[in-house]
């Protein structure tokens, strides 16, 4: 083994360790976004903590990516090595959303709500 071999592999073995440590934050930053599409679709209630949650998450994700200068290809090849973070395909979803942030909106709460349940006992 030459020498510029053993100095590589330090190196190439760090990086492999910050890319698997992407993992946990896309795992996160795909469940919450699958959770606020979801609720959009289903017409549920979309808080603006939700959106902030995820806006934040995406923020971050792309920090860290950015910092590791991880590529998409090595992102994915990390979820295959290491399973068990999220739903097959969790990473490319996650960079995605990373890269391209949706635009959530916080939605009212439906319209039969506990407010109108107390009413009803008011006028009881």
């Amino acid at each position: 083994m030459s020498t510029t071999e053993t100095e590589q592999d330090p190196k190439a073995t760090e990086h492999e360790q910050e890319v698997a440590g992407l993992l946990p934050a896309l795992a996160q930053l795909d469940r919450t976004a699958a959770e606020l599409e979801e609720k959009t679709a289903s017409g549920q209630e979309v808080t603006a903590a939700d959106v902030s949650a995820y806006e934040q998450q995406a923020a971050h994700a792309r920090h860290l990516v950015d910092a590791a200068g991880a590529d998409h290809r090595e992102v994915v090849e990390a979820e295959k090595e290491h399973r068990g973070d999220g739903d097959k395909g969790f990473t490319a979803r996650g960079l995605d959303h990373a890269a391209h942030t949706r635009s959530f909106e916080p939605t009212q709460p439906a319209a039969d709500s506990g407010k109108e349940r107390d009413d009803e006992e008011i006028d009881l």
